[in-house]
């Protein structure tokens, strides 16, 4: 399956786009959040 955080169902399409249009910013917040939570 395709797994992923957010709304299921006949909003996916929608939210799919949203999230491609914001993928730069959440992969360096989450990349540096997910670094920083290794090191502990």
């Amino acid at each position: 399956g395709f797994n992923y955080y957010g709304t299921v169902g006949s909003n996916r399409d929608e939210f799919i786009m949203i999230r491609k249009m914001k993928n730069i910013n959440w992969l360096d917040d989450e990349g540096r959040d997910q670094v920083q939570e290794a090191k502990k």
